[in-house]
């Protein structure tokens, strides 16, 4: 119902009689305000003569000032900023009450007064089919089937692309909308719970993937600024040769295997700059493969899979400092590999993607209830650092990381890995701080840098 001047004041006696007689049979809400418009079925019932009473005390000023306030809030907006429990900021938003009119009514208290308030019943409802960019929902994919390749890779088909989500408790969303609105904050802040996909097993007989695979850890790189052939080859690799691998228990997975026999225009690959010979670049076919082998360590690595061959490039590329500086890893078909093994309790599934120029590799398999943290990186020249790799400190042109995996038998293993490149830009070094990270487990550590603003 929309009140306006016209409706109400063109006939005052009329409109107060239509209002005693719709508050007999209105409701009480636990907060004890009488709901003259969209009362909670939630509420208990009201007494019609004391209803009767208290409108009947309602003036045409009353109602007149209610509705100008109304009004008034009606124009009001609050920019809602969404963070996760670590005060990781996930995406903004601007909420205006001008979209969403039926969040103000006017409300009666049992002392009766008439004001405009935001139902906060009202907004809880409409949160939970509200669409915010930026904080998608969780997205689980089943396996259709699993197939054998021309290479010999087990792959497996989805229904979809499992992907993270989030989720955030309606009820206390409305709660802190309806007092941001109400005291004319601009701003407020809503927790959100990341939640990770899973990928649903196949039960039909000869699937290798029965069970349901849970998120073990991903791993992220961008290319932004690349040529279009790189452009085209890392969408390639990403999307057509890594994705839906199926690794079983026990087995060691090689990159270039994925890639099939050839790397050449022929097979679909484009022209881009390669190094050759540690320094050297020139165009070649499938130049920015190694975006894809990158992104895909990344993921193993926080995972907490073994790494049983991997290399950094000579040349330090700053296609590979988003994410993880100093991890990248070069591959050459026939030369250079990046090799790792499932130890996992079963098998292990590989999704990746490209979103715009950024690539997102997840590894889902049976988790074990390992853990793995992860520190750095770690440059020459900063005296708080003592990391050594092979029985020296860091080198000028050297990252060096440090991995940490835990298993629940008690067994702990560390392991540095390093960059070494031919030079290395003086600025990174002012540039990135050590931390340490817990990338698989329940617990991020306390090391990690909190961003605690609107906390």
């Amino acid at each position: 119902m929309k009140l306006s001047e016209h409706n109400i004041f063109s006939g005052f006696e009329e409109a107060k009689s239509a209002l005693i007689l719709a508050a007999a049979v209105l409701l009480v809400s636990a907060t004890g305000s009488l709901q003259l418009f969209g009362a909670s079925s939630s509420s208990e019932t009201a007494s019609a003569a004391y209803a009767g009473l208290l409108v009947s005390r309602v003036t045409a000023e009353d109602l007149k000032e209610a509705v100008q306030n109304r009004t008034e809030m009606l124009q009001r907006s609050v920019g809602v900023t969404y963070f996760t429990g670590t005060g990781t900021a996930v995406t903004e938003s601007v909420v205006a009450l001008a979209d969403h009119e039926s969040w103000v009514k006017l409300s009666l208290d049992l002392s009766g007064n008439l004001d405009a308030t935001v139902d906060a019943e009202r907004v809880e409802d409409d949160l939970e089919t509200l669409e915010i960019d930026g904080l998608p929902a969780v997205k689980n994919c089943r396996i259709e089937r699993e197939k054998i390749d021309a290479q010999g890779v087990r792959r497996i088909e989805t229904d979809c692309m499992s992907e993270k989500g989030y989720s955030f408790d309606g009820k206390i969303a409305a709660r802190l909308l309806k007092n941001a609105f109400e005291s004319e904050s601009i701003s407020v802040s809503i927790p959100v719970t990341e939640e990770s996909p899973s990928i649903l097993g196949n039960t039909s007989s000869g699937s290798m993937v029965k069970e349901t695979l849970t998120l073990l850890a991903s791993g992220e790189s961008n290319f932004k600024g690349s040529g279009a052939g790189r452009k085209d080859n890392v969408r390639k690799a990403m999307n057509e040769h890594i994705s839906n691998i199926v690794i079983p228990q026990g087995e060691i997975f090689s990159f270039n295997s994925a890639l099939g026999d050839r790397v050449t225009l022929s097979t679909g690959w484009k022209m881009a700059l390669t190094i050759f010979g540690g320094g050297e670049l020139r165009p070649s076919p499938g130049g920015g493969i190694c975006q894809a082998s990158t992104t895909l360590f990344r993921a193993a690595l926080r995972a907490g899979l073994p790494i049983l061959e991997h290399k950094s490039h000579s040349l330090y590329v700053t296609y590979y400092e988003k994410h993880g500086v100093g991890l990248d890893a070069t591959i050459f078909m026939g030369h250079q590999d990046m090799i790792f093994k499932n130890d996992t309790p079963g098998p292990i599934v590989i999704q990746s993607r490209t979103i715009g120029d950024d690539a997102v590799v997840n590894i889902f398999g049976i988790d074990d209830g390992r853990t793995v943290d992860i520190s750095g990186p770690f440059f020459a020249g900063r005296t708080e650092q003592t990391i050594t790799s092979n029985g020296h400190r860091v080198r000028k042109n050297e990252i060096a990381w440090e991995r940490t995996v835990s298993m629940p038998s008690g067994t702990e293993e560390q392991e540095v890995f390093l960059a070494r490149y031919k030079t290395l830009p003086l600025s990174l070094s002012k540039k990135y701080t050590a931390s340490t990270v817990r990338t698989r487990g329940n617990t991020e550590v306390a090391l990690r840098k909190v961003v605690a603003d609107n906390h």
